[in-house]
């Protein structure tokens, strides 16, 4: 049975309704389980015997960066950061709560179907950089967002037979 390879270079981010965005460049899909007693002796017994154990102890997931040029058309990102956040410096009253969204990235085979999935649960904008702007430049102008999440999780997609929870 020959396999195919996913290329990192097919890919898209989704949230909400949201079908118009263009990403250049994702990171961060990572999930972390944080042991207690990591190779710590938890005891001493008779004959001098120490026990260990490793217990899972909690999970934490990276935030996923997402990278993209700036266009007056690609905005909705943008849009959903500033939603999210008070609009005075000293704080305030926010929506985010209700602007929460679940989102995925999808990596496609060669053929337009969907090859890897990842579904992110609970995303919300954490934070927005920008590249320098320079006189001198040939580069393009850069946004970058962070999205924290409550968790992902890799799921099936057509023809696969292997599901990672």
């Amino acid at each position: 049975m020959a396999y195919e390879y996913l290329t990192s270079a097919r890919f898209y981010f989704e949230f909400g309704n949201n079908t118009r965005l263009l990403i250049s460049k994702v990171s961060g899909i990572s999930i972390s389980i944080d042991p207690a007693a990591e190779g710590q002796s938890i005891g001493s017994g008779k004959d001098v015997r120490s026990a260990t154990q490793i217990t899972p102890a909690s999970v934490t997931f990276e935030n996923m960066t997402l990278e993209f040029i700036t266009t007056a058309e690609n905005d909705a990102l943008v849009k959903w950061y500033l939603d999210c956040h008070p609009p005075a410096m000293l704080g305030g009253k926010t929506d985010a709560i209700a602007k929460v969204s679940d989102a995925s990235l999808v990596l496609y085979k060669q053929d337009g179907s969907e090859g890897a999935r990842w579904n992110l649960r609970d995303c919300l904008p954490a934070k927005y950089t920008t590249t320098q702007a320079s006189s001198d430049s040939t580069d393009l102008f850069k946004e970058t967002i962070e999205i924290s999440h409550s968790g992902l999780q890799k799921v099936a997609t057509l023809g696969t037979s292997v599901v990672f929870s």
